[in-house]
This record gives structure tokens, sequence and C-alpha cells, in this order.
């Protein structure tokens, strides 16, 4: 019955396109922490990022998006958002980490990384602190924190993956984006195999085409990495999203009842059932600690 009574929220509220008042019901821990990445550049990663967030903000939660793609802002742009300030700005201009928050589609928090996320490897111990304890404020601000990172397996990439409990890899049906997406598991793998990782496959024709994507990883990943994964979904290839990337909306608001947001409900859904872990928040700034400390080197 609940879950009955969240999918209708989110579709009245989408329909109308109104704000909705999140629900304060975080978990003990603070924000649930998801990194969003891809082995290689046009997937339509931060599309999807941007989308699940909204699908999650119309269940009720309070989410923050981190755009952490190096200076390339493509949350930004797909959104048409000019933000004043970008992470780097607590350091540099004394900024409360409030100020920096930009508000998006139904009230999603959209955080500009810019290239301050390579600048924050080079810190001293003094100006990392501060950054640290800036992010650490999200703590009361949000229940999920989705990071977008950039494509690829560079460490300013990886820095974020790494700190997090799970990952969400987006791929397409092609050839080389799923090797790319393998080459990111591989790279991950070798630090930790504990990681959720989760995956979901864009633009796929079908269902039966995405849940074969999803098994051929599965089963080199398992072969040679000795790692399971998680098929989160997909989004079945829709004109809708075309469309709305090219009036910078959200497909989700624009085409509510199309397939590729039904997908994405279908996704957030997935992600709201899923049992949340009471220590996520503090390992994540822990780890992040340590990562940039050592100067983005394991």
């Amino acid at each position: 019955m609940q879950r009955f009574d969240q999918a209708h929220r989110l579709r009245e509220a989408i329909i109308k396109k109104e704000k909705i008042e999140p629900e304060k019901n975080s978990s003990l821990d603070g924000p649930q922490v998801i990194c969003v990445s891809s082995g290689k550049g046009g997937v339509g990663k931060s599309n999807f990022t941007i989308n699940l967030a909204i699908a999650l903000q119309s269940f009720g939660k309070r989410v923050i998006v981190i755009d952490a793609d190096l200076g390339l802002a493509n949350v930004e742009i797909l959104l048409g958002l000019m933000p004043k300030y970008s992470l780097i700005d607590i350091i540099k201009q004394g900024i409360d980490i409030k100020e920096i928050i930009i508000q998006g589609p139904l009230g999603i928090g959209i955080i500009s990384g810019g290239s301050g996320i390579q600048e924050m490897t080079e810190l001293s111990l003094y100006d990392m602190n501060i950054m640290l304890n800036g992010i650490n404020r999200l703590k009361e601000m949000a229940d999920y924190i989705l990071i977008d990172t950039g494509a690829g397996i560079s460490k300013s990439v990886t820095s974020f993956i790494e700190a997090s409990k799970e990952l969400i890899v987006v791929t397409t049906c092609e050839p080389t984006s799923i090797a790319d997406a393998y080459a990111l598991i591989k790279v991950i793998s070798l630090n930790e195999k504990d990681k959720k990782i989760n995956i979901v496959v864009n633009r796929a024709e079908n269902m039966s085409e995405a849940k074969n994507v999803f098994l051929k990883l599965e089963m080199v990943s398992k072969k040679f990495l000795d790692l399971n994964l998680n098929f989160l979904g997909s989004i079945l290839d829709d004109p809708a999203v075309p469309k709305a990337v090219k009036s910078q909306k959200p497909f989700i608001i624009d085409y509510p009842k199309s397939n590729a947001a039904m997908c994405i409900r279908n996704i957030s859904g997935k992600i709201t059932d899923a049992p949340v872990e009471d220590t996520g928040f503090t390992g994540f700034m822990s780890k992040l600690k340590g990562i940039f400390a050592s100067g983005g080197k394991r």
C-alpha cells in the first residue's frame, strides 16, 4: 500500500510539475551516497542522474546532486542553470555550503564541483579539513547524495567512487560501451570487493536486450574478478529523451508518461526499497579524507 501511495504521489507531482516537501525520514547516519559513473562519455550518465534525483525527490526524499564531472558542468547545462559558486569556493571565498547549493526541478539540490574536484587532491591539510567539514554539513540536508562523476578511470573520477559504498555504472548496448564499463568495474574491484556495483543499461531497444548486456558484464566479472553485480534496470530508447535534452528539461518532468520516465521511476523504487546502511555517510567521509590526504593516491 505504501508503494502505491508513493507511486501515485510521484506521478501527480511530476505531471503537475510541483515542488514536493520531502519527508524528513533520513537514516541515523545521514544520507546514502551513491556515485554514478561510466566507462566512457556519451552514454547519458548525467541525464540519468538528474532524472533519478527528481524521481527520488518525488518519493519524498531529500536529494542533492554533486556534479563532479571536472568542469564539464553537464548537470548544469542539461538543466539550463548557471551556478555562481562551486565546491572549491568553500576554501577560496569562505562560502557556506548552503550558498553553493542551487535549487533544481522539484527542489533537488545541485552542487557544482567544477575544477575544484581536481584541486581537492592538492589541498593542504588545513584547507582539506575546511572542505570536508563543509561537505560533512550535507549530513543534515539530504537523504540521498548522488555524485555524477566524470567518465573513464582517471584518479579524479575514481576518488569519489572509492569513498562511496555504492556505485551505479551506466552503459549502453554498444560493444565499446560495455567493454569500457567492464574496464571501470575492474579498476574499482582492485581496491575493494565489497562495494555494491549496480548496472543500468541506457538506450536499450527492449528489456531483453538490456538484460543480455547485464549478463555479459556479470559473466566476465564473476569469472575474472570474482565479483557480483546487481542489475538495477534499464532506460528504454525513447524519442522523449533527446527532445527533453534540447529544451534543457528533465524528461521525467516534460514527458512523465514516456517509457523512459517509467523506467526511471522503477529504478528509483528499487533504490528506496533497498536497506540503508547506518554507517554509510560516516564511512564515506572517512574514506574521502584518507584519499584526499594522500593526494589522491591509495
